[in-house]
């Protein structure tokens, strides 16, 4: 019961008491990848630790939003995850099975005994002085405290840091609208391979031409998306029989506020009704899919950003364009810039950017020329020495590191963020917010959290050698064999092949083709993710 008074702007309640449910070395604050790895990656080191997960699973967009396509770097626990995968035929090249997926989630947890409570959503923060050590959870008798030495939040919205008083920033400056949400959805019933080998799919691999026909004959009530996102083949179920179930990113919602309530609300109801109308659409005309049906839609929609904490470094656009390497890193990413549009369909995997004095839209790597939004007034795409088209050249197997110090809030102590909520401008968290970016992360800071508490420090006091020597010698490749990282020792870990898995699309040959062919000529494979060749 809740004791309060009107007042002239709401109700004042009386505080009463928060009984504690328990005491932890580490408390983590989500159970998406991010979330997942670090509880695993702190327990492993024999912390008592929890992951508190608002829904009814691990693994947040991977299993819950169906979103089976865990690209980027891939070694530590992440290899691990892999392997576990393999064992029950979830994973095939980089798609793999969101309910298996669940499954191997909860075994690695176990294994490394962490424990974990759903349906325990943080609604405060506890503060001392400059740090935080407790967490507010809801639960069914009511709300409960959870006292920690160090908390990782993994929450994609930066809840715990939010409530803790940490600055933090949200969506786009100006008006903190966010980019594009989506809500997944399965199709079962495809002839998967008379898909894959079909003249329309040669033809029309991201499926413009088909909406452009759609919008036109009246089949799509209105442009939901100018092309297909992508699509992914689920492993370990029916295959080759006409039968197959794969997941498809295509229902977006614009004009999101994610944190918002309200909004989030109007984006579950607006994918459903997408994904409903879209698979109609899809099997009256997309070669492979005269037999199919709408089977699932995601549980969890799929937010790409939202609150970011500012930290003790900002990761910026300019960081991705030139492959920026720091003395701290902690995880290395590929992927360019990905921002879905605001207000309006397509993409843009540019970002703006000064170079010689004029305003200039950079892309990363080759997959930049895939942009479905065009700069400005039909000025050129670059790459980051101002160079277009043909002349633009981009490094093989470029990557770029996020650094230790941009999971640090400012001022507030005792806190690591991991994830989607990391301290990034606009144009950097798209890039670094892949699935195997933010499971890495998540590890790095299960791994610093449990070195904090063994030290009895913080994590800004962290020796961040200290730290990636600890990463080095639990299998984590944060580039050490690619350059010489001061003070690491480069030795302690040799398992790279996995880890580069994910590069393959830029090696040198690939390169050198598209060179050859004409930086605007795509091939295909970049766009391409569910050909089977990744």
């Amino acid at each position: 019961m809740i004791n309060f008074n009107k007042t002239a702007n709401g109700i004042a309640v009386s505080a009463g008491s928060i009984p504690v449910m328990d005491f932890y070395d580490v408390v983590v604050i989500g159970g998406g990848v991010a979330g997942t790895a670090a509880g695993m990656a702190a327990a492993k080191r024999g912390l008592k630790t929890v992951i508190l997960e608002t829904f009814t699973a691990l693994g947040g967009l991977t299993t819950l939003g169906l979103v089976n396509i865990p690209l980027d770097f891939v070694s530590g626990l992440g290899k691990e995850m892999f392997q576990e995968l393999e064992k029950v035929k979830g994973l095939w090249h980089r798609n793999t099975d969101p309910e298996k997926h669940k499954l191997v989630l909860d075994r690695m947890i176990k294994k490394y005994g962490c424990d974990v409570l759903f349906q325990a959503q943080v609604i405060d923060s506890i503060v001392e002085g400059d740090a935080i050590v407790g967490v507010v959870i809801q639960t069914k008798t009511g709300p409960k405290a959870i006292m920690a030495k160090q908390f990782v939040d993994a929450s994609g919205d930066s809840d715990a840091a939010y409530f803790a008083g940490a600055r933090t920033v949200c969506g786009r400056p100006g008006d903190g609208m966010s980019q594009a949400c989506s809500l997944e959805f399965i199709l079962s019933g495809v002839d998967w391979d008379k898909y894959v080998t079909s003249p329309q799919k040669a033809d029309d691999p991201r499926w413009l031409k088909a909406i452009r026909r759609g919008l036109e004959d009246g089949s799509l009530p209105f442009e939901v998306d100018n092309h297909l996102n992508w699509i992914t083949h689920l492993p370990g179920r029916p295959e080759h029989c006409g039968m197959d179930e794969v997941s498809i990113c295509f229902a977006h919602s614009r004009n999101c506020f994610p944190i918002d309530t309200h909004d989030i609300t109007r984006m579950y109801l607006e994918g459903r009704e997408e994904a409903d109308f879209l698979a109609k659409w899809i099997k009256q005309n997309i070669d492979g899919f005269q037999n199919s049906w709408l089977s699932q839609t995601g549980a969890l929609m799929g937010v790409r950003e939202s609150r970011r904490i500012v930290g003790e470094y900002v990761l910026t656009a300019s960081d991705i364009a030139h492959l920026r390497k720091f003395d701290d890193v902690i995880a290395m990413s590929t992927h360019g810039y990905d921002i879905h549009n605001y207000e309006g369909p397509g993409n843009v995997k540019w970002a703006a950017m000064e170079i010689d004095g004029k305003t200039q839209y950079v892309i990363c790597n080759a997959g930049g020329w895939g942009s479905t939004t065009p700069p400005p007034n039909g000025a050129p795409l670059v790459d980051v020495h101002g160079r277009p088209g043909n002349e633009a050249e981009f490094e093989p197997g470029g990557y770029y590191d996020i650094p230790y110090r941009a999971l640090i809030p400012e001022k507030l102590d005792n806190l690591l963020a991991a994830g989607r909520n990391l301290s990034s401008d606009v144009e950097a968290q798209s890039g670094a917010r892949l699935i195997m970016c933010c499971f890495a992360m998540g590890e790095a800071a299960g791994t610093a959290a449990a070195l904090c508490c063994k030290k009895g420090i913080t994590p800004r006091k962290l020796d961040r050698v200290e730290l990636q020597n600890e990463l080095i010698a639990s299998g984590v490749n944060i580039g050490q064999h690619t350059r010489e990282i001061p003070g690491v020792n480069a030795d302690a870990s040799s398992e790279i092949e996995e880890a580069y898995l994910s590069t393959e699309l830029f090696s040198k040959a690939r390169m050198e083709e598209q060179k050859k062919a004409g930086s605007r000529k795509l091939d295909k494979d970049l766009l391409d993710p569910w050909n089977g060749k990744w």
